[in-house]
């Protein structure tokens, strides 16, 4: 991401703080709330916008930072540790635009990511249909050629940030001359005859990013919205995943980074008899001991894909086991650290719940955690028939 590894990371230090800081005084404050009142956060994101946190994982030449991979994921972990769903928020555009970027003309990256960033627009992807589940590869939404452009007809579910989108990344099946030719993407400006955005999608975690239904009818599309090649959509899309993933893992990582801060303090505090504290408990420690280990090897996963991709070798396995491991974590992390809280921890006074939920949406947002283990299997079985072991 950004300008990879020939930027060096002298920076970092300052990114991770100006996160840090951020995620603390910004972000907590307002969690709860936006939480139980199921809102974009749009004064987080006014603040975010002033100090440059919406644009800096673009690159410079369209108005970034250039982060590199592992930049980005740095600040991500220090922002979701406050909110992850919040996080999601701030930095789904620059999942969204990956094709554009990775393979769009100069003209498409200014008209739907240079021009959209000095407008402060947000762009939305969309992948997932209602009866494709995880089969991304199986849409029915469909863009046929015409003699102007194209014409796209269907209609995806769980948008991210589709309600405020201006824009619209989408995976179709096209059709040129009555044949099919293949999954392409096409950036569809929000304002174009035929796009209709439904209403926010009620859920139980990750209830401040809204994901609405958005469908497409008879919509006229100009040749400039086309993405690269006709049918080139696969091969973007297994990019466009290994990258999405890496933030995916990183909300994991920094999620359960917050969890353990909290619960450290939480059971040094907390007396379980009238003279022991909680914190002296042989089986606290071993749990938060070993979820401190399994927090490092996450940390571990996802540094070593995050570089893989600021190298610009292949890093579609390691983001895959990234995002598995970093999600699966946070799953049982939140679930030993609730227990451990006992009634609070159900309560929403402590925040364990909120991380309990947003948690369990990790393993499924951006792929689900079966999705990964494929993708994991399908490159070793390749690696074992190449002859390059284990």
């Amino acid at each position: 991401m950004g300008d990879g590894a020939a930027r060096a990371r002298t920076d970092r230090p300052e990114w991770w703080r100006t996160c840090r800081t951020f995620a603390r005084e910004v972000m907590e404050p307002q969690a709860r709330a936006l939480d139980e009142a199921a809102e974009f956060p749009f004064a987080v994101h006014e603040r975010a916008a002033a100090e440059g946190l919406l644009t800096a994982p673009f690159p410079r030449e369209v108005g970034g930072a250039g982060l590199t991979s592992e930049e980005f994921t740095d600040g991500v972990g220090e922002l979701a540790a406050a909110c992850a769903p919040m996080t999601w928020t701030m930095v789904f555009s620059r999942g969204a635009l990956h094709p554009v970027l990775d393979d769009g003309t100069p003209e498409q990256r200014e008209r739907f990511v240079t021009g959209l960033l000095r407008r402060g627009g947000y762009a939305a992807l969309a992948l997932t249909e209602p009866d494709n589940g995880s089969n991304l590869l199986a849409a029915r939404t469909r863009a046929v050629r015409t003699d102007s452009g194209w014409l796209l007809n269907g209609a995806k579910c769980m948008t991210g940030n589709g309600t405020v989108a201006e824009v619209f990344v989408v995976l179709a099946d096209t059709v040129v001359n009555a044949r099919r030719r293949g999954l392409s993407f096409f950036a569809v400006p929000r304002d174009t005859p035929g796009v209709t955005v439904g209403e926010n999608l009620a859920k139980t975690a990750f209830r401040c990013l809204p994901t609405p239904p958005v469908t497409f009818r008879d919509v006229p599309l100009e040749p400039v919205s086309l993405i690269g090649e006709v049918g080139d959509g696969e091969h973007l899309l297994g990019r466009l995943l290994a990258t999405i993933r890496l933030g995916g893992a990183a909300c994991g990582t920094g999620l359960v980074t917050a969890l353990l801060r909290n619960a450290v303090g939480w059971v040094g505090e907390r007396r379980v008899y009238p003279d022991e504290r909680m914190d002296t408990l042989s089986h606290v420690q071993l749990t938060l001991g070993r979820l401190h280990v399994e927090l490092s090897a996450a940390r571990a996963l996802l540094r070593d894909a995050a570089r893989l991709a600021d190298r610009g070798l292949p890093f579609g396995r390691e983001s895959a086991m990234a995002k598995y491991y970093a999600t699966d974590l946070a799953v049982r992390a939140s679930n030993e650290i609730l227990q451990l809280y006992g009634w609070r921890g159900i309560a929403a006074d402590y925040g364990v719940e909120k991380r309990w939920r947003d948690a369990r949406a990790l393993t499924i947002y951006e792929g689900s955690s079966e999705i990964q283990l494929l993708t994991v299997f399908r490159e070793l079985r390749r690696a074992v028939v190449r002859g390059e072991g284990v």
